[in-house]
């Protein structure tokens, strides 16, 4: 039976690891790209003749789109979207979790119902309105919207659903009221679950492109999505270039979830079944 289990698991392990390496074969065909020439790219070769680190060099000193200066803009809307996301989402969670008020369900239905709505239907009126408002060609324009995140809102009302509501009453006899009872009980509590929201809005503010390219005319507040863009649609074809730039664009992500894999997995779970 020990034998079975063994080989049973060590064919398990060899299926896995073999899809594994076939979903990271284009990340690692992008990285080794990155390190060639234009003319070798689409040779079939993987491994370089020649290697050029010099490509990220070029890229992070271009004259038109630096990407030092494009990462300075997408960390600027991260920070400030993901740290506005959280207070706005944490807030918005307790009360509809913990405080009893009139129309509470159907508001949060309503909320829930928001999140049906393609972001392509809002383009245009999101477009009108920061136009009227003098927030188009602004790093606002993204970050402004990333603090009403209903994914956020829906995420940390379960986990706190899941808190038992003895806390509060224990705090409200020693004279707490909401405020301190969020700050001081709830929040330490959610942990694992603001760590979950926090890598989702990290994720979700690094990658977006629709809105950096409809909000962002300016080449010095581009993102790091647009400045992908700008050197695949580059009349020269650098697609050594634009290897390298992707190569840059996905360190942030994996360094984060790396980091904080472990509590994104418990946040997930505990948020899913609690409740």
């Amino acid at each position: 039976m020990k034998k079975q289990k063994l080989t049973s698991k060590l064919i398990c392990t060899i299926v896995v690891s073999m899809f594994a390496l076939l979903f990271a074969m284009p990340l690692l065909w992008m990285i080794l790209t990155s390190f060639k020439s234009n003319s070798e790219v689409f040779s079939h070769n993987w491994i370089p003749t020649v290697w050029h680190p010099e490509n990220y060099s070029t890229v992070w000193n271009d004259s038109t789109v630096p990407l030092w200066r494009v990462f300075f803009n997408s960390l600027t809307i991260v920070v400030i979207g993901t740290g506005g996301q959280l207070i706005v989402s944490s807030l918005a969670a307790y009360a509809f979790a913990k405080i009893k008020f009139k129309g509470r369900n159907l508001i949060f239905t309503f909320f829930l119902g928001s999140m049906m709505i393609p972001v392509q239907a809002t383009i245009i009126p999101r477009f009108i309105l920061f136009y009227e408002i003098g927030l188009y060609n602004n790093l606002w324009a993204l970050i402004l919207p990333s603090w009403f995140g209903i994914t956020s809102i829906f995420l940390l009302r379960q986990f706190y659903m899941g808190l038992p509501n003895d806390l509060m009453d224990a705090a409200r006899v020693d004279g707490a009221g909401h405020f301190r009872i969020f700050s001081q009980i709830m929040m330490p509590l959610t942990k694992p679950a603001m760590i979950s929201t926090m890598i989702l809005s990290f994720i979700s503010l690094w990658n977006d492109y629709l809105s950096a390219l409809i909000f962002l005319v300016n080449k010095k507040l581009y993102t790091v999505a647009q400045a992908v863009r700008y050197w695949l649609f580059d009349d020269a074809k650098p697609y050594h270039l634009t290897m390298a730039t992707s190569t840059i664009f996905i360190v942030p992500v994996v360094v984060v979830f790396i980091f904080c894999q472990k509590y994104f997995v418990e946040g997930i779970a505990t948020s899913g079944v609690k409740g």
